[in-house]
């Protein structure tokens, strides 16, 4: 005979599993604030001013770091910012000219950082570098009371908000399909940043796929992309001016006055996300904070389980970026957890359904515990509320277990539908949907564009909030019933010995014993280390203004 498990004792499995969550989180974003890498230094030059691209095209700030860290741990522990701003001093230059000289070659960095050996240069440096960073926190600052003073203007509107994948990636194509979204009755539009340059050169060091990095549109694509229509599949024609990738910082700028013009004639605040590969959370936040972006997809735990990147560099890229999401007021975005088979690899025998998705919750509650170890609010905090594998077989009660499930955890954050596929126009879609709802209330559903007419999708979107706010209330008690309540007594269970057995084992326990790059190392190890604390180091300076 089963034990007999009662609503209380799921409560009570289900703050075990938070607590042990952040138990572990704290050590982790502790160890994560003393590393520096490549990322951060990327990060630090764009809140100098330092973006677009060098003469060769290629991202600037990516260039300006490569050239002077390189493979010098030691530059990479104390950072680019110094360096940077001595040279400013001593050129007298600007941010963005300074560093097109210094990607090219025309000034050495490392020749101009022994001036800090000088007690007097070393004080002006640090001076002038404390005034450019509190600069740069100025605008986060003035761009978040924007934001917050066009939503009190315009009003919020209502929950579930229907967010919608941009399908151009070119920026006049771009914002010519975010008005029509908007007017037709998108809450948000959801961009994909290109993959860094880093995450891309990395995987095709390891042998692996070339991620997407801009694909550039044909007139013809633009005017079908425009009007909502699938991408052709001619060949890309360059144009003859030079093209912006619409999720560039230059990009998203337009993006942003688009979507607030569109916004204001439909009376309603509309939000822009982003998304962008392993690497790049760093520069992401930046970005973000500058151009008004409400709502980053930031999910380290994906990265290291299906990204195959190094658990040290990711939590030290997103501990960076979840300082300077929290000072910028994004909202942070983090999926319902991976799907981790490290030791179904290892053993060679499936792990049963309560397993995958306690692991998956245990990976969740993971990284939102290091979100919040890392600053963001709790109310900033957005997660995801079933994962895609969870309902393969068709069962619309494993969304409303899943999402329950996630209400039981995560009682202080809003949960997040879609991501990874849509269900408004899947088929059993609506009532998958229904279900999760009637698990935990949602705030936002993503959808991929081109599923259907947006103003259907978000006419289905409230029906299906509706029938779930009724059935909720039809239920009164909220909680589960019959073989539900064993099943979800199963993944707690399950996501509490994957955070035992993470904090006692370590990453290999859940990750395996070695990665999918050519040498078999994780993406991104050597692009870590540990960050110095001298006079001619940046950690003080930063530690103290972020």
């Amino acid at each position: 005979m089963l034990p007999v498990v009662s609503g209380d004792t799921l409560l009570s499995q289900a703050e075990q599993v938070r607590t042990r969550a952040a138990d572990l989180a704290v050590g982790l974003s502790r160890t994560a604030r003393l590393s520096a890498t490549i990322a951060q230094e990327r990060a630090v030059l764009r809140m100098l001013g330092v973006d677009g691209l060098d003469r060769a095209g290629h991202p600037l700030a990516t260039t300006l770091a490569e050239r002077y860290c390189g493979s010098d741990t030691g530059r990479l522990g104390r950072g680019v910012l110094l360096p940077f701003v001595v040279a400013m001093l001593e050129y007298d230059m600007p941010p963005h000219e300074l560093a097109l000289d210094g990607a090219s070659g025309a000034i050495d960095l490392g020749l101009e950082a022994q001036l800090l050996e000088r007690p007097d240069r070393l004080a002006a440096a640090q001076k002038r570098a404390v005034v450019l960073i509190k600069a740069a926190l100025a605008r986060f600052d003035a761009n978040r009371t924007a934001t917050r003073e066009m939503r009190d203007v315009l009003g919020q509107p209502d929950e579930p908000w229907l967010g919608l994948d941009l399908q151009a990636t070119e920026v006049t194509a771009g914002v010519a399909e975010a008005r029509s979204m908007i007017a037709a009755g998108a809450d948000l539009i959801q961009v994909e940043v290109p993959a860094s340059w880093e995450f891309a050169e990395a995987r095709r060091q390891a042998g692996l796929e070339t991620p997407h990095l801009f694909e550039v549109q044909t007139p013809q694509r633009a005017r079908e992309t425009a009007a909502g229509g699938r991408r052709s599949k001619s060949a890309p024609v360059r144009p003859a001016a030079e093209p912006v990738p619409v999720g560039s910082q230059r990009g998203l700028a337009s993006l942003r006055k688009a979507v607030d013009d569109a916004a204001a004639q439909r009376r309603c605040y509309a939000s822009l996300m982003t998304v962008t590969s392993a690497f790049a959370a760093p520069e992401q936040a930046v970005v973000a904070a500058f151009e008004r972006i409400d709502f980053v997809g930031a999910d380290p735990i994906r990265e290291i389980v299906e990204d195959n990147v190094d658990p040290e560099r990711t939590l030290a890229d997103h501990s960076f970026a979840h300082r300077l999401q929290a000072r910028a007021g994004c909202n942070v975005v983090i999926g319902p957890g991976p799907l981790a088979l490290g030791e179904d690899v290892a053993t060679g025998i499936p792990s049963d359904v309560a397993t995958r998705a306690g692991c998956a919750l245990a990976l969740q509650a993971l990284g939102a515990e290091l979100a919040l170890a890392d600053g963001v609010p709790a109310d900033r905090l957005m997660l995801g509320a079933v994962p895609d594998w969870a309902a393969g077989d068709g069962d619309a009660g494993a969304f409303l277990l899943q999402a329950w499930l996630r209400r039981a955890v995560f009682p202080q954050h809003r949960l997040v539908m879609g991501g990874g596929k849509g269900w408004l126009n899947a088929p059993g879609g609506s009532a998958a949907l229904v279900a999760a709802m009637s698990g935990s209330s949602v705030s936002l559903s993503l959808e991929p564009r081109g599923t259907g007419e947006v103003r259907t999708l978000a006419t289905d979107l409230a029906a299906a909030a509706g029938t779930a706010r009724a059935l909720r209330a039809a239920l009164g008690d909220g909680n589960l019933h019959g073989g539900a309540v064993e099943q979800a007594s199963r993944t707690l269970r399950a996501a509490g010995a994957v955070l035992e057995r993470l904090s006692a084992e370590g990453w290999e326990c859940l990750l395996g014993p070695a990665g999918h790059g050519a040498d078999g190392e994780r993406l991104g190890r050597s692009a870590v280390v540990d960050r110095a604390d001298g006079p001619t180091s940046a950690e003080r300076l930063l530690a103290r203004l972020l």
